[in-house]
């Protein structure tokens, strides 16, 4: 008969051995902590945040979200001017103090150039919807996933890419190997060795049941340089829309 030490150490040693989860299930083990009740397709509110770059300098602005029709609005203010960037019933607007007709200065001090609505509702609702957004179409997950440390700290990670008509990036997202809640992501452009950015995250804001970054900090690659922090300071319904 093995004795009761024996048996232990069989128990332990099988245990050890259980398959690590593909990189779909790491991503659906977190979208099921970050959206216990799938509310991201349907989320409608007003974000506000600050940023504050390697310089010190601050900056404030507000992001309004209707997910269900792709509604879209990034409020700022800069030199006592107002502007926005959005996306309203799939049509770009761009403003500054409520103009649309902008001269071409104007629109490049401003960065109020074509596409630039676009732009912003694709960077916003990609990094505040992930990890949900890595189960959009053109998303391609590799199987294995893997244990690795950054900055001391274990996660395990998945690997994607994404279709090229969707993107060129490739992309590694660090999850929490207990909870699964993602806590960082490396990108990388492809273009040099070690391009890229990687993004720390740390708490979270729970909006309509969605457990959002509160925390977000930007470094290089190539070099660990500190590049900003963007901090999600509170949420609001989206009860009256700017637009």
């Amino acid at each position: 008969m093995p004795t009761l030490f024996l048996l232990v150490a069989l128990f332990f040693g099988s245990a050890a051995r259980l398959p690590a989860p593909t990189g779909s299930e790491l991503i659906r083990q977190s979208i099921a902590w970050h959206d216990p009740q799938g509310q991201w397709a349907t989320l409608r509110t007003r974000l506000h945040f600050r940023s504050t770059n390697a310089a010190g300098t601050v900056s404030t602005f507000a992001v309004e979200l209707d997910n269900r029709t792709g509604y879209f609005c990034y409020i700022s203010h800069r030199e006592d001017h107002e502007i926005i960037k959005a996306v309203v019933a799939g049509r770009e607007v761009l403003l500054l103090d409520g103009r649309a007709e902008l001269s071409e200065a104007e629109r490049k001090q401003y960065r109020l150039g074509a596409g630039m609505g676009q732009t912003m509702r694709n960077y916003y609702t990609y990094l505040y919807g992930l990890p949900m957004k890595l189960q959009d179409a053109g998303t391609l997950v590799t199987p294995e996933t893997k244990a690795q440390t950054l900055l001391g700290q274990e996660y395990l990670t998945a690997e994607v890419r994404y279709d090229p008509a969707v993107g060129t990036d490739s992309w590694t997202f660090y999850f929490d190997p207990t909870s699964a809640a993602l806590q960082a992501y490396r990108f990388t452009h492809n273009r040099t060795p070690n391009d890229g950015e990687y993004i720390l995250l740390r708490d979270v804001l729970t909006v309509d049941g969605i457990r959002l970054p509160k925390e977000r900090k930007w470094y290089l690659n190539q070099d660990n340089a500190f590049l900003a922090t963007d901090l999600l300071e509170s949420a609001e319904p989206l009860t009256k829309p700017r637009l």
